[in-house]
């Protein structure tokens, strides 16, 4: 007996994969997007912070 998404040429698998890799690349581009975010926020609160106060 066989079992499903098992060996070779196995569609049920590439399947799998491909959503892994899906997920995998969404996750990547949103943590790309806050690292950006962060990174801005950072910045301009280092400005902030060498500003004289008078």
């Amino acid at each position: 007996m066989a079992v499903q998404g098992v060996g070779a040429g196995s569609t049920g698998s590439d399947a799998s994969i491909d959503k892994m890799t899906q997920a995998f690349d969404k996750a990547i581009e949103k943590s790309a997007k806050i690292t950006e975010i962060t990174t801005e926020k950072k910045v301009a609160l280092d400005a902030a912070k060498q500003r004289p106060n008078n």
